[in-house]
């Protein structure tokens, strides 16, 4: 068997323990050999998780760009206002980095970062898990085998439910480009553009326009006689529902969990968790119509493609469920479905068929075994490591150069938005 890859884990966040935690299950694939965190509990977690030296445990990227190189390579899991500040000194140490998305925070950033990596020789890529997933890779499968004939149009649109977008995007620490460094678009969507991009295979993109706001989450959307804060002052508390004590406490969904790992032990019970929400400095427990966020709720793209194809994308916070939806037009066929529904269906174009066409219904949940990315998390983590071999790599594997259509998308998206939807066009 080759020897597992040495690698240091850089953020100790959830993201980065997802994949550090391969390492624990896959002792052959990679090596927790180090980890830098500016929190001393989680530097403490993973040092104990991982069995790590003193003296590979480190404060900060400085301190660890400051020791001889002891590792092949980087987990860069920090916050996404760091991605680019972090990576830069590490690729100069000779790191090569699997970077978590959104890999930048703007075109200078994305420029800098691929200048650096080419300069130095050293590989970063980046965790766009969704490709990994089976319902995009059989998608994907499908369009290289011709099924649909020429791509003419792909739609996709990601609805985020009311409390993933209200615990992260309107109350938490993802509201505004000055706590996490990106927009709304960026900081959830790059995954969905990076899979459109990848969809048109060779098809490059040349233009975008877009247009989106702050519809819902406006002080003037608030019903009436509500409060400013849910647990101190509203009497309407009990039945809104963005009620923090109904998302935090009595009915805690998967990311309203998110918050109490930010308290450590300060959040134990219940009762706890409400004394901590009725804090009236409490950001997790303002009212959602009087946060103020400058990030908007929903948001619509317009791409071309060369050749004539289009692209649309369509993002809609407070939704009822989560789900991301797709729908292909080809010129022999279309292709549809949602992906937490872990099928989609191929209807082919057949003029002897009784309706004129032929469906297929492709049923992943076998391969998706219900994971959140479909196991997507730990495909990237045996992808990055066979690159690093030297090994053969995956039809899903993407270079820094192939990551940064989707996020160019979105740079020229947010500023197509800003100037009130003109037309930006894509250059290379």
């Amino acid at each position: 068997m080759p020897n597992p890859i040495p690698v240091i884990v850089v953020g100790m966040g959830e993201r980065a323990s997802i994949y550090a935690r391969e390492a624990l299950s896959h002792p052959d694939l990679l090596r927790i050999v180090g980890v830098a965190d500016v929190d001393p509990q989680k530097l403490r977690q993973a040092q104990n998780m991982f069995h790590i030296p003193d003296g590979h445990c480190f404060s900060s990227v400085e301190e660890l760009a400051a020791v001889p190189r002891f590792a092949a390579a980087v987990i860069n899991g920090t916050m996404d206002q760091l991605h680019v500040p972090t990576s830069l000194p590490l690729l100069r140490h000779g790191y090569d980095i699997l970077l978590e998305k959104p890999f930048a925070v703007s075109q200078e950033e994305a420029d800098r970062l691929l200048c650096c990596a080419r300069e130095t020789g050293r590989h970063v890529m980046i965790c766009h898990v969704l490709r990994y997933a089976p319902f995009y890779r059989k998608i994907k499968e499908a369009l290289t085998a011709g099924e649909l004939g020429d791509i003419i149009n792909i739609h996709m649109a990601e609805q985020v439910s009311f409390f993933h977008h209200s615990v992260s995007y309107v109350r938490g620490k993802y509201a505004s480009p000055e706590l996490c460094g990106s927009g709304m678009l960026l900081s959830k969507c790059s995954h969905d553009l990076d899979i459109m991009a990848w969809l048109m295979g060779n098809v490059r993109p040349l233009s975008v326009s877009s247009a989106g706001s702050q519809f819902q989450f406006r002080p003037e959307m608030a019903p009436e006689g509500a409060g400013s804060h849910c647990l101190l002052d509203c009497p309407i508390e009990r039945s809104c529902i963005y009620s923090a004590r109904r998302l935090y406490v009595e009915h805690p969904q998967r990311w309203a969990n998110n918050i109490w790992r930010d308290y450590g032990s300060r959040a134990g019970s219940d009762e706890e968790k409400m004394r901590i929400l009725s804090e009236p400095d409490q950001p997790f427990s303002r009212c959602v119509y009087r946060c103020d966020i400058p990030v908007v709720d929903h948001q619509s793209l317009l791409i071309s493609f060369a050749g004539g194809a289009t692209g649309t994308f369509s993002m809609n916070g407070g939704a009822s469920a989560s789900g991301r939806h797709i729908h292909i037009t080809g010129t022999r066929g279309e292709i549809s479905g949602i992906f937490e529904e872990q099928c989609f269906t191929i209807s082919r174009i057949d003029p002897c068929a009784p309706e004129g066409r032929r469906l297929q219904m492709i049923d992943v949940s076998d391969l998706q075994k219900g994971n959140a990315h479909g196991g997507g998390d730990q495909a990237i983590v045996r992808d990055f490591v066979a690159m690093l071999r030297g090994e053969e790599v995956s039809s899903c594997h993407t270079t820094l150069e192939d990551s940064m259509t989707g996020h160019r998308l979105v740079f020229l998206a947010e500023r197509s938005r800003e100037r009130g939807g003109e037309v930006q066009h894509y250059s290379f």
